[in-house]
């Protein structure tokens, strides 16, 4: 007898929705302070498990009370699944799409909550809003299909995430009021389409360190102290997603990069992927170590 997919996620803890088709919650085979194992269920039936922390197949299973077979011809029960063939870049018209959502936010003045929000929290300044293209999600209205009920219900900071030439390929926002139980929420994936895994936010200085890092907060810190930064979402999908890597190796050849992850487990194996797969690309790359006891670069700054 099939499995069912709730049943699984029932097994975990924290889990919540990420985008159609994909959930993420805490891992069962280490300590895991945060969500940090990603799930996603596809069209066969089989349930697809990813650490941000480097755990082994086979230790996830075995801290749910599961045996490999029950992740196969899983019962979706009416539960969105994810097609298997490998989704393709945004296409133009989606592209175009996303920019037209982006311009019909409210920016600057109009997006007090949301500017006074990432200047305390992570040091930007007004002109360095601007440039970067900050946006203010009021709350629930009328939106594109692609944007989740999770992002629509509650206000919050908009990042556009742009390419190496500044063409915004996807989005991320994150909750000003505390409430949703996702504090930085995706755009959904439309179908057959993925939107883009990274985003590129440029400093004043172009010839400034480029520094990657762990989602969204640390890399906007990393701009208000006048270097270049990259943000990665989904790290612990960069194994299985070569063409991410190569984006990122075409972007940064040249430059003098940094890989910053968080002072954890996790975070540790984000810089050890980043690094092997930038070196195997002929791309220069260091570790940037962030001081004993600071979680993060944004909880760093704070402090200094």
């Amino acid at each position: 007898m099939a499995v069912r997919m709730q049943e699984i996620l029932d097994r975990l803890q924290q889990w919540r929705d990420y985008q159609p088709g994909e959930w993420v919650a805490r891992c069962p085979a280490h300590s895991d302070g945060k969500p940090s194992l990603w799930i996603n269920l596809k069209t066969s039936g089989m349930v697809g498990l990813a650490c941000r922390a480097g755990c082994r197949f086979e230790d996830i299973v075995a801290g749910m009370e599961l045996l490999p077979r029950h992740l196969f011809n899983v019962d979706a029960e009416g539960l969105v699944a994810v097609t298997e063939a490998r989704p393709e870049p945004v296409s133009p018209y989606l592209t175009a799409g996303l920019r037209v959502w982006l311009d019909s936010l409210p920016t600057g003045n109009d997006a007090y909550p949301a500017m006074a929000y990432s200047q305390k929290r992570f040091g930007l300044s007004p002109a360095e809003q601007a440039r970067l293209g900050l946006r203010w999600w009021p709350g629930p209205q009328p939106c594109p299909e692609w944007v989740p009920g999770s992002f629509v219900r509650y206000p919050r900071l908009v990042v556009p995430m742009a390419d190496f030439a500044g063409v915004a390929r996807g989005a991320q926002g994150r909750d000003l009021t505390g409430r949703c139980p996702g504090r930085w929420i995706s755009l959904a994936n439309p179908d057959g389409f993925e939107w883009q895994r990274f985003g590129v936010f440029p400093g004043p200085d172009p010839d400034a360190p480029w520094v990657i890092a762990e989602g969204l907060s640390d890399p906007l810190a990393i701009v208000a102290d006048g270097y270049n930064a990259v943000g990665v979402r989904g790290a612990a999908l960069l194994n299985n997603d070569p063409s991410t890597m190569d984006a990122l190796a075409a972007g940064l050849a040249g430059r003098d990069v940094r890989v910053c992850g968080d002072n954890d487990r996790s975070g540790r194996e984000f810089t050890r992927t980043i690094l092997a797969a930038l070196h195997q690309r002929e791309v220069t790359a260091r570790q940037l170590t962030l001081p004993e006891g600071f979680k993060d670069y944004a909880v760093w700054r704070e402090t200094r």
